[in-house]
């Protein structure tokens, strides 16, 4: 026993003696004893605290550190920045704890955030042959070797890693920049939408998205200028760049100038009645529309918008079919959806435009339009409680449609702060 612990367990011994405190330090009751017990008591206690005083220090002193006292220990030192330190800290763990994988791992991100790359490779390959699993070391592996531009052997662990931990979102984006660097666009591409599909508001992963197809349709557009620079297919590229571009009369001149140098050109009359359809010219744009449909019949946005066309002239009757086949086509298709409701409503047919105007309200849950259409469904019906339902739906999304630009208002003007 150490000589310190020794000493405070005598001491403690001592001053448990029944000579000295009596039954347990408790004081007498009985008359002229009782000063003396409590003085006896009073002499006991910093004798009792002298004790404790050296057997607490002893037995901390003798418990032996664990893994996660020399972590909390290194994270101390690399929360300061004192990098050095905390590599002391995790050899001297691993001392005591040969191959712990945690430690190793840390040390590995400590030599990589010191760019003392080869150190940090061999200590992250350690933990590898101990689990070659073992989360994040395969990403931080990969990324290693990236500091030495060595790029399929990045690539390779990004994957190792993405096999293990297909949900961990620095190895999609780390695996997308060395393809990158490869020159594997399309690869990197598939990343990029692996992330934008887990998380669909993620403004940085679509910006990457936005600038890659760029990048992608700038060269494509140039190695076909560079192959035939007369090639009707370059005018066609040429016509959906205005058509984007809402320069929509430049557009109709270029689609027209495919159809004389191929009058059988795939798409270019469906293209024509958009762009038409969108400019209100309705009298142009439902011939053309109607010769896309001899293309494929069942093309749901041209059904759609002949079907609208037809609805605006009080055509129902013959709107109905078009619009039918552009729900079956797509049923998430929330216009086509609300000008269903629409025809049937115009033909009486009010079980068919509660279905088909519920469906448009399920497609897009903030819009307000379905409901107002359900209002005057329920007052036809002369179902009171459903038409209230949906006037209180119509204020509540009114409210949030309200809430949220103001909310967007906020946010700009913080951001020109």
């Amino acid at each position: 026993m150490e000589p310190e612990i020794q000493e405070a367990v005598e001491l403690r011994q001592r001053a448990w003696q029944p000579s000295t405190l009596g039954t347990f330090g408790k004081p007498s009751l009985r008359a002229g004893r009782g000063p003396l017990r409590f003085a006896t008591m009073s002499g006991f206690i910093p004798v009792l605290l002298a004790s404790l005083a050296l057997i607490l220090p002893a037995f901390a002193a003798a418990r032996p550190q664990t893994p996660e006292d020399y972590l909390s220990q290194a994270k101390q030192h690399e929360e300061k920045q004192d990098y050095d330190s905390a590599i002391k800290v995790y050899q001297q763990a691993l001392s005591a704890f040969p191959d712990q994988p945690e430690v190793l791992k840390r040390l590995g991100i400590v030599y990589q955030t010191e760019l003392k790359f080869q150190e940090s490779i061999e200590a992250f390959q350690r933990v590898l042959r101990v689990n070659p699993q073992y989360p994040e070391v395969n990403f931080y592996l990969g990324v290693s070797f990236l500091g030495f531009n060595q790029y399929d052997k990045a690539l390779g662990y990004f994957d190792q890693e993405l096999k293990s931990h297909p949900d961990y979102r620095r190895a999609h984006v780390y695996a997308a920049k060395t393809l990158l660097a490869l020159g594997r666009t399309g690869e990197a591409i598939q990343h990029y939408e692996t992330l934008a599909k887990e998380s669909p508001r993620d403004a940085r992963v679509w910006f990457e998205l936005a600038s890659l197809y760029r990048s992608l349709a700038v060269h494509a557009y140039n190695q076909l200028e560079d192959i035939d620079p007369d090639s009707v297919l370059l005018v066609a590229l040429r016509a959906e760049s205005d058509a984007d571009d809402l320069r929509y009369e430049d557009a109709v001149n270029r689609y027209e100038q495919v159809l004389k140098k191929q009058p059988t050109f795939p798409g270019v009359h469906f293209a024509l009645g958009r762009i038409y359809f969108k400019m209100n010219k309705f009298t142009e744009a439902e011939p053309e529309l109607r010769r896309a449909l001899q293309e494929d019949p069942n093309n749901p946005p041209a059904n759609y918008m002949i079907g609208q066309i037809l609805l605006r002239n009080k055509q129902a009757a013959e709107a109905l079919p078009f619009l039918q086949i552009a729900v079956e086509g797509d049923p998430t298709y929330m216009k086509a959806q609300l000008e269903l409701g629409k025809c049937y409503l115009q033909l009486g047919k009010l079980p068919e435009a509660q279905q088909a105007l519920s469906k448009a309200a399920d497609a897009d849950p903030r819009s307000v339009d379905p409901h107002v259409l359900l209002v005057q469904l329920y007052a036809r019906l002369k179902d009171d409680a459903k038409r209230k339902s949906e006037l209180a739906t119509i204020q509540k999304l009114e409210q949030e449609s309200r809430e949220r630009l103001q909310g967007n208002v906020e946010k700009a003007v913080r951001k020109d702060h």
